[in-house]
C-alpha cells in the first residue's frame, strides 16, 4: 500500500477510536443527567463520517483504483505526488477547524469565517480527489473477449 493510502487510513482508524470515544463520552454524560451541548452529536457525526469514513474510502480509491502510466509517470500511473497531501490537509484541516468553529459560531465574525473556510477547504479536498480519481477510472485498454 502507498505511503499517502496509509496516511489516509491510519488518519480514518484515528478518527473512528475518537469518534467512540466521543460517542462514549456523550452516553455516559446523557446517562448521568449531564447535558451535553446541542452541536456535540453534529460535530460528533462529522467526524465518524469525514474522519473514519471519508479518509477510508480515499486512501483505498488512491491505492486501488486503476493506474493511468500515461498520464502519471513519475508515480508510475497513481496520482500527481502532492495532490494526496494536498487532499488530506484540506480534508483533515477543514474537519479539525470545522468541529472547532461550528459550536462557537454566535462568539462573532472570525469563527463564522473559520466555519465557512472549513466548509471551502473540504470542498476543495474532494474536487482535487474527484479530479484524481476520474483520470484513474478509464476504459480498459483491451475489452474483455464477448464483450462489446
Amino acid at each position: 500500500m502507498p505511503l499517502e493510502s496509509r496516511l489516509f487510513v491510519k488518519t480514518s482508524l484515528i478518527a473512528l477510536a475518537f469518534s467512540f470515544l466521543w460517542g462514549a463520552g456523550m452516553a455516559i454524560a446523557e446517562s448521568a443527567g449531564v447535558a451535553i451541548p446541542a452541536m456535540w452529536p453534529i460535530e460528533h457525526a462529522h467526524l465518524a463520517f469525514v474522519g473514519w469514513l471519508v479518509n477510508v474510502v480515499i486512501g483505498i480509491a488512491l491505492w486501488m483504483l486503476p493506474l493511468n502510466r500515461e498520464r502519471f509517470p513519475e508515480t508510475a500511473g497513481r496520482y500527481p505526488r502532492r495532490a494526496p497531501y494536498i487532499v488530506w490537509g484540506l480534508l483533515n484541516g477543514g474537519l479539525i477547524l470545522r468541529i472547532v468553529s461550528e459550536p462557537a459560531l454566535s462568539a462573532g465574525v472570525a469563527m463564522r469565517a473559520s466555519f465557512v473556510l472549513s466548509a471551502l477547504a473540504q470542498v476543495a479536498a474532494i474536487v482535487l480527489f474527484a479530479l484524481i480519481a476520474w483520470q484513474r477510472v478509464r476504459a480498459p485498454a483491451r475489452p474483455a473477449s464477448g464483450v462489446r
